[in-house]
């Protein structure tokens, strides 16, 4: 231990001593006779802490020195262990070090006295070191005592019986504090933004509060010449527009200035984050189901001349499910003229999806890898932001957003089919604000983030299939 010790005081002298050189030398450059006051401050406090480390230093060597010279002796005459007890303890009556002092000193990181900050340090250290060798000879010596005077004595006629202390606050309890774990944090669960990662993802652009795009409303035609010289078959092309509004999706948190002072984390890094979860959150809601009125996105539920696919069954299934959406994946293709490129459906729906079983008791749905030759659907994935399966090619993806208060009875969910590539979906950088002024007269901030987005579901509604109906209430259980 001692060599430990002194390599460290020595590393530190080094240190010490190349600052107080350097002092001397900067003065030397700019041809100054003596140090300023500052540098003189300085010049002292390293002289006298280099000083300190040369005294510990001595007492540390010729201790080493009676250790070597005991292990000889110990070697010399076979015996196990020779303990040196002739060093003081770092605190002892008498001593001149304060052990109380020295955890201010090295708590603070102030205090130019007795060695300054790092001796401080260095005490507390030993001090640990003395402290884990003389405990356990202590508690010994006290065993080897107590039975001693307790020799032939009945114990339990003796002592006094009273509760030990234990971890219940009152009886000792308020010396073992809880540990919060702030920088494990819990936070808030909230679904993603599915729908609004799997359309087409834009720039929005500067300057404008929406976005046109013109749409040919009207084609122009071409037929069959019925003979030579026969009138070639015309007609006038029209065209019209369709416009996506800008809106503003904006939230805000304001904070006492003492809880971000004063948290061990970054406070509002939490909150951030849990605002910008929210926007994600929000911007997927208002694409599926917006209004497109007060300030709100038009969403695909809400979009005129979709395919409208209605599905009417009291005691729904699987099989009886699967007509209807092999129905809306039909009229997607057959009037946008493409196929399909996915379909959207609530965790609930697939995971009972997922538990029907045919009339042997197996699942219709299974993993990919063990497809039977002819499943209704796969499984390919778990993830609930996600892809989940797949049928007939078509991926399944699971998006908590869609709504399942809807129908008559406010308890259905729905199905969306659509060409993703069709829905376009304009984003701006997400901005964030900490306004300090507006609420300086009582200690708070606002934390603040905002941003811009203009979706156009009905660019071409053709695409977009819903199955509803009393088929889809939300199953009960999932």
């Amino acid at each position: 231990m001692s060599k430990t010790l002194i390599q460290g005081l020595v590393q530190r002298r080094a240190e010490r001593k190349s600052e107080l050189d350097g002092l001397l030398e900067t003065a030397n450059k700019e041809n100054r006779a003596a140090l300023s006051d500052d540098e003189q401050k300085r010049f002292d406090a390293l002289e006298k802490e280099i000083r300190d480390i040369d005294a510990r230093v001595t007492e540390l060597d010729e201790q080493e020195q009676r250790d070597n010279q005991a292990a000889e002796i110990a070697k010399r005459y076979n015996v196990g262990r020779v303990e040196v007890v002739s060093e003081p303890k770092t605190y002892h009556r008498g001593t001149k070090h304060s052990y109380f002092l020295d955890v201010v000193r090295a708590q603070m990181g102030r205090g130019d006295g007795d060695g300054g900050v790092d001796a401080a340090r260095d005490r507390l250290q030993r001090h640990a070191k003395e402290v884990d060798v003389e405990m356990p000879l202590r508690e010994k010596r006290r065993e080897e005592q107590a039975a001693k005077e307790l020799r032939g004595i009945d114990r339990g006629s003796v002592f006094e019986k009273r509760v030990n202390p234990n971890r219940t606050d009152g009886q000792g309890g308020y010396f073992v504090p809880p540990l919060w774990l702030v920088d494990e944090y819990i936070d808030l669960p909230r679904f993603g933004r599915t729908f609004a990662n799997s359309v087409r993802n834009l720039t929005l652009p500067s300057g404008t509060d929406s976005v046109n795009v013109p749409k040919i409303a009207t084609g122009t035609a071409v037929g069959v010449q019925t003979a030579d010289a026969a009138a070639v078959t015309s007609q006038d092309l029209t065209d019209t527009t369709v416009s996506a509004p800008v809106r503003t999706i904006a939230g805000q948190q304001d904070i006492a200035i003492q809880l971000l002072d004063q948290s061990p984390v970054s406070f509002d890094e939490v909150v951030f984050a849990d605002l910008i979860a929210d926007y994600n959150q929000k911007l997927d809601t208002q694409c599926l189901n917006g209004s497109g009125a007060s300030g709100q996105l038009k969403g695909v539920l809400n979009v005129s001349g979709i395919n409208a696919v209605t599905y009417t069954d009291a005691t729904p299934t699987l099989p009886e499910t699967y007509a209807p959406l092999m129905q809306a994946l039909s009229l997607s293709a057959k009037l946008r003229k493409m196929m399909p490129t996915a379909v959207f459906l609530t965790p609930s729906r697939w995971f009972w999806m997922a538990s029907q079983l045919d009339s042997q008791n197996r699942p219709f749905i299974l993993p990919e890898t063990n497809a039977p030759f002819n499943p209704l659907a796969l499984q390919t994935g778990g993830d609930v932001e996600g892809p989940v399966g797949r049928v007939l090619n078509f991926p399944l993806l699971a998006d908590g957003n869609i709504p399942a208060n809807l129908g008559a009875g406010t308890n259905e969910d729905r199905i969306i089919a659509a060409r993703t590539s069709d829905l376009f979906l304009w984003e701006g950088s997400m901005r964030t604000r900490v306004l300090q002024e507006v609420l300086s007269g009582t200690l708070q901030v606002r934390l603040q983030v905002y941003n811009y987005a203009a979706f156009m579901p009905d660019r071409r509604p053709e695409t977009i299939s819903v199955i509803s109906g009393t088929g889809l209430i939300a199953p009960a259980g999932f």
